[in-house]
C-alpha cells in the first residue's frame, strides 16, 4: 500500500515561494490504478517525482508498503528507485544509441540480472507491448508511440511494487 501524509513540497525561485503541493494526503491499495488531473503546472510530475524518490519533499511523508521513503539512506535510495518504482517518463529517457530491446534490458542488468536473463524478460515485455517486431529498432527509427510503449515496457522490467506514469498514453494511437 501507499500512504501518503500532508505532503509539502515548496521551491523558492527569485524570492518568491511555490507550493505545487501543499499538505496532500492519500492512499493506494496495491492493484489500485491512481489517476492525477489538473493544468499544467499543478504539481503532477512533482508528486510523481516524490513518490520516485528523486525528490525530496519540503514536508510530510511517503510509505511504499510500510517503508518510509523519506527516511532512507542514499543507498538504501538508489535500491528503491532500482527495484521498487517503475518510471514511465513523459519524455521517455531512452537511449538514443541502444535498441529497443537494449532500452529494456540494461536496467535488469545493472540490477543484477544476467544478460541472458535480462534480454529474456526484456523480449517478454516488448511482445506484451506489442513491439516484438521492433526489437532492434533505435529509438530515432520508432514513432512517438512505440518510444511510449518501450518506456513502459522498461518501467515494468523488474516487476515494480509502484509504477509511476507521467503522461503515459500521451503519444499512443486511441485504440
Amino acid at each position: 500500500m501507499l500512504e501518503v501524509q500532508d505532503l509539502v513540497v515548496e521551491f523558492v525561485n527569485e524570492g518568491y515561494a511555490v507550493r505545487p503541493i501543499d499538505g496532500l494526503s492519500f492512499t493506494a491499495e496495491p492493484g489500485e490504478l491512481v489517476v492525477l488531473l489538473g493544468p499544467s503546472g499543478s504539481g503532477k510530475t512533482t508528486l510523481l517525482s516524490c513518490l520516485g524518490g528523486i525528490l525530496t519533499p519540503t514536508a510530510g511523508s511517503i510509505q511504499l508498503a510500510g517503508t518510509d521513503v523519506g527516511g532512507m539512506s542514499t543507498s538504501q535510495m538508489d535500491a528503491y528507485r532500482r527495484s521498487e518504482v517503475g518510471f514511465v517518463f513523459q519524455a521517455f529517457n531512452l537511449i538514443p544509441s541502444l535498441s529497443a530491446i537494449e532500452n529494456v534490458a540494461v536496467p535488469l542488468m545493472l540490477g543484477g540480472r544476467s544478460r541472458k536473463q535480462a534480454f529474456e524478460r526484456a523480449g517478454q515485455l516488448m511482445d506484451t507491448v506489442g513491439l516484438s517486431d521492433r526489437t532492434s529498432h533505435k529509438p530515432g527509427r520508432l514513432s512517438g508511440g512505440q518510444m511510449q510503449r518501450v518506456a513502459l515496457a522498461r518501467g515494468l522490467a523488474h516487476d515494480p511494487q509502484l509504477l509511476l506514469a507521467d503522461e503515459p498514453t500521451a503519444n499512443l494511437d486511441y485504440i
